[in-house]
């Protein structure tokens, strides 16, 4: 890890840090890696969300595709390819 300091260039950005450090009534350090790290785990929830609703729509189609009704025989290997493996 790099620990070299931050340059921030950008005036708003370090007003805004200054005001953030103030209304807080902590350092500019500590200040930013509160922000920092509150914008992290907002984003780890908003992922771990995202992943649960996914995994719940994955959930979701299997069960729709087992509720299917079975139309015809089931195919097996020996339906599908010849004695060399290559496709009827």
């Amino acid at each position: 890890m790099n620990d070299a300091p931050i340059q921030i260039r950008n005036s708003e950005v370090v007003r805004a840090i200054r005001a953030l450090a103030e209304r807080t009534g902590q350092p500019i350090t500590e200040a930013v890696g509160g922000a920092v790290r509150a914008e992290l785990k907002r984003r780890d929830a908003v992922s771990e969300t995202e992943f649960q609703r996914r995994l719940r729509a994955i959930d979701e189609a299997v069960e729709r595709f087992h509720s299917l009704p079975i139309v015809g025989p089931l195919l097996t290997d020996e339906d599908l390819y010849d004695e060399d493996g290559l496709p009827k």
